[in-house]
């Protein structure tokens, strides 16, 4: 059995597979007239924490690779977007979508 969070984006192993997946969020996230995402604001603090803000956001940390999705940063050391205002699906949507996609991908 696996250790990994039900939340997790490792649970896709493969790298293609889970480029895939992240294309798919953020169609969700760029679809205009979704009301279902929630507006969250990087603060000061949370410039090299997207743990920081999942925590915030979610109150876990285990959506950290969304926040870092969301904000088009692929390397930890690159810095957040500081003030600006983001848009984050509910994390229910995240982990209904990522079990369909991976029931789909037989995986």
């Amino acid at each position: 059995m696996s250790k990994l969070s039900r939340l997790s984006a490792e649970n896709i192993e493969d790298d293609i597979l889970r480029a895939h997946f992240f294309a798919i969020v953020m169609e969700y996230v760029n679809r205009s007239g979704n009301t279902d995402l929630f507006e969250y604001t990087i603060r000061l603090d949370e410039v090299y924490r997207a743990d920081l803000v999942s925590y915030r956001a979610y109150a876990t940390v285990e959506l950290d690779w969304l926040v870092s999705l969301v904000c088009d940063v692929d390397d930890p050391m690159n810095p957040l977007p500081v003030g600006e205002t983001i848009k984050l699906p509910p994390a229910s949507w995240v982990r209904r979508s990522m079990r369909q996609f991976m029931d789909e991908m037989g995986l």
